[in-house]
């Protein structure tokens, strides 16, 4: 145990860069690239059906082994990065990652597929778990402002995945070859981590009880289940946007395609808007705020039948739900100040559940109706939540 010991430490305090700005940049850029695979899978859905001869509610299947994976692993990884130190954590899944990545381009079944999807997911999930509470720890002032600013690279890594997809498609006919391109990005930034100093935090007992603790906490509780059905209405039209404007609207691959990279490019600046908001503006005020904004214009795009207008309300959409994820982070470190990793990890829990369930409805009805006009059910949440956020956590 010595032993481990001593490498466990030697690793969590190995730097080459002693400076909190830079530790910023390297573990967002671990956002990016959790922001770049999990936009793939929407540009992957239809040419996978194409390829596999599967119709939407089986391509609807990849979300669940995507996302069981990240809901599975989520309640060890707080509590391995809170034992064991986030570097090393943050190092061992970003070289597995890097290494799936690399597997995709010689898989040729759907099975082997959804395999390497559900470690795809634990994998990704551990990394973008661990760099929001590196950031969180790291900039314990204004965490709504910096929170927003690394949730900025995931969209960044979101809005680029459809973008580079296209152009590998269209260079190598082959949609497998974007995971080289995630392979080689995963390689960079493993590389940029390594000399990064991460923030040390005072050491607390660690007990698998604390998830139960977490989720005693009634206004924890309820950001969680705001997580789940957020993420889950968010990664429905992220996922399904390529989806609906091709089958529904009879809308071309490539446009599709381009317009996922324009739903995420709002999701952006909305993060960036909201970043700037939560210095002068609390949390709790934010959420209200938007989640009132965002219940109209998602319920509206049940009304609308073309594609230039669908587009505009879900970039509308993507507008004001884009802080609202780094809003809600902030805010659980206020209602919970310990454990920060498996604080975050629980969040993330209830976040892959709704990226799991709401996605996979969308697709089980999308083959008796219409995939947006179902989204656009998915407002509903954003009611309910208008009145927690009013109500319950004043």
């Amino acid at each position: 145990m010595p032993v481990f010991t001593n490498i466990k430490n030697s690793v969590n305090k190995f730097y080459l860069v002693n400076n909190p700005n830079y530790t910023l940049i390297s573990v967002s850029l671990c956002k990016f690239l959790y922001g770049f695979y999990t936009a793939a899978i929407g540009s992957l859905l239809v040419p996978i059906g194409a390829t596999f001869n599967i119709d939407t509610g089986i391509q609807s299947i990849v979300f669940p082994f995507n996302y069981f994976g990240q809901i599975v692993i989520i309640f060890f990884i707080g509590y391995f990065a809170d034992k064991l130190g986030k570097k090393i954590v943050h190092t061992i899944s970003l070289v597995l990652l890097a290494v799936l990545a690399l597997l995709f381009n010689y898989v040729s079944t759907f099975y082997l597929f959804l395999i390497l999807f559900f470690f795809m997911g634990l994998f990704g999930i551990s990394i973008n778990t661990i760099a929001d509470a590196t950031v969180s720890d790291t900039f314990k002032k204004k965490r709504g402002f910096y929170l927003n600013i690394a949730h900025v690279f995931s969209g960044l890594g979101a809005l680029t995945s459809p973008i580079v997809f296209n152009l590998v498609f269209a260079a190598t006919d082959d949609f497998r070859t974007v995971y080289f391109i995630l392979f080689l990005i995963s390689f960079v930034i493993l590389v940029l981590i390594a000399i990064a100093r991460y923030p040390t935090v005072e050491d607390e007992p660690i007990r698998p009880s604390v998830i139960v603790e977490l989720l005693k906490n009634k206004k924890f509780l309820y950001l969680c289940f705001f997580a789940l059905f957020s993420a889950g209405a968010m990664h429905s039209v992220s996922g399904w946007i390529p989806t609906l404007f091709q089958k529904n609207l009879n809308v071309s691959a490539e446009i599709s395609n381009y317009s996922l990279s324009f739903f995420w490019m709002s999701i952006v600046i909305g993060r960036i808007i909201t970043a700037f908001l939560s210095r002068k503006y609390g949390e709790a005020l934010l959420l209200r705020a938007l989640n009132t904004m965002i219940f109209f214009v998602l319920a509206a795009t049940f009304f609308l039948n073309n594609y230039v207008f669908l587009l505009a309300a879900y970039l509308l959409f993507g507008l004001l739900l884009g802080g609202t994820f780094p809003l809600l982070i902030a805010y659980s470190a206020e209602i919970y100040t310990k454990y920060s990793t498996t604080r975050l990890a629980t969040v993330f829990s209830f976040t892959a559940m709704g990226m799991l369930i709401v996605p996979t409805i969308v697709g089980i009805l999308g083959r008796y109706f219409l995939i947006y006009k179902i989204i656009a059910f998915t407002s509903i949440v954003f009611l309910v939540y208008i009145f927690i956020f009013y109500k319950k956590l004043r």
